[in-house]
């Protein structure tokens, strides 16, 4: 998460406030982040695609695990934030073993990959580096919704040189890979389009989410979109026992969704409402795209080396992704005009 000044931060009851930087800071040099050595099954190579083709993988792994199993987000986490990926600073081999490790998960998901010649990669530059965003998505079944599209979107870049980026935003990577893996284990298939995206260059002022709502696939258009549910830094709820929903503010649709669904959550302190900047909804919300942004303050570690994955609070980020998972399936199914709602209320700003 790209944020400055985090003492200035606040919650409050209204309004809660992620300090960031300027939107787009695409004239910034890239931070020197040396490439690693990386472990054997995801070796440092020219190209995703190779990549991949040295990765053993399933035809589905749709129901290797349950979507919100504990053990199996540490382990996803533990490997996004190792040693070996040293933060998947943009344009490292770092970031080229995580995109082709979150590639492998969405293709045996069933996602659709809606990047270039069959790939779930959507190339750009971030600075000199060569990064990309992965896309994949899941075709609404509804005749009459089916063509509306409900982004799922976290940040798979952290700042790398020791920088390892467990909970900025491992955790929000593995948030969005749980569930997506809950939507493909119902039993029906959700009326609106889901789209599974992580962006690459965050750090350096959102590149990623910026380059695709400036270039969006031609079957997913951003005239299309109702709603972004933002997953970022999701795995410190213990450290001011909270876990923030930003965007749902009192006349846009998701707000009554989470009002519900949060007493089936005790454990977590859901502060539901506030506006946010300086996370990967922006772009669309300068769209009028209304979103939801899950995050969790972090005064111990955010942007320091100590933000590694032995210090998340694992219970309760299982228990976000569950929520956020949850309020993905009631939106894509509801009968709330969300077209309607997105036309006369924007994002809320």
């Amino acid at each position: 998460m790209r944020l400055e000044g985090m003492a200035r931060c606040s919650v409050v009851a209204v309004v809660l406030v992620a300090c960031a930087s300027p939107s787009r800071v695409e004239d910034q040099p890239l931070a020197e982040s040396k490439p690693v050595a990386l472990p054997p099954a995801t070796p440092a190579v020219a190209t995703i695609d190779h990549a991949l083709a040295e990765v053993p993988r399933p035809d589905s792994c749709i129901d290797d695990s349950a979507a919100y199993d504990e053990t199996v987000m540490r382990d996803r986490v533990a490997y996004l934030a190792s040693k070996e990926l040293d933060g998947r600073a943009s344009g490292t081999a770092g970031d080229l073993a995580a995109r082709a490790y979150i590639a492998g998960r969405f293709r045996c998901l069933g996602l659709v990959p809606a990047g270039l010649e069959g790939s779930f990669e959507l190339p750009f530059k971030a600075g000199k580096a060569d990064t990309a965003n992965l896309v994949g998505y899941l075709e609404g079944s509804d005749p009459d919704v089916g063509s509306e599209i409900i982004y799922i979107g976290a940040h798979h870049d952290h700042m790398g040189s020791g920088h390892l980026g467990a909970n900025d935003n491992a955790s929000g990577v593995v948030a969005l890979l749980s569930i997506a893996q809950a939507i493909q284990q119902r039993d029906a298939r959700p009326k609106r389009t889901l789209v599974f995206a992580t962006f690459g260059g965050e750090e350096l002022g959102m590149l990623g989410s910026y380059h695709l709502a400036a270039n969006p696939p031609a079957k997913l258009p951003n005239d299309k979109v109702v709603q972004f549910i933002n997953l970022d830094m999701v795995g410190s709820h213990s450290s001011r026992k909270l876990v923030a929903a930003m965007g749902a503010l009192p006349k846009l649709a998701s707000r009554k969704f989470l009002e519900a669904l949060d007493d089936k959550y005790p454990k977590l302190n859901v502060s539901i409402g506030g506006r946010a900047r300086g996370s990967d909804y922006e772009p669309l919300c300068k769209l009028g795209v209304p979103y939801v942004f899950f995050w969790t303050p972090d005064k111990r570690c955010y942007h320091a080396q100590c933000d590694t994955a032995d210090k998340l609070d694992y219970p309760r980020m299982v228990d976000i992704a569950s929520l956020a998972g949850a309020l993905v399936g009631q939106m894509a199914d509801t009968d709330v005009d969300l077209a309607a709602a997105r036309k006369k209320l924007g994002c809320g700003v």
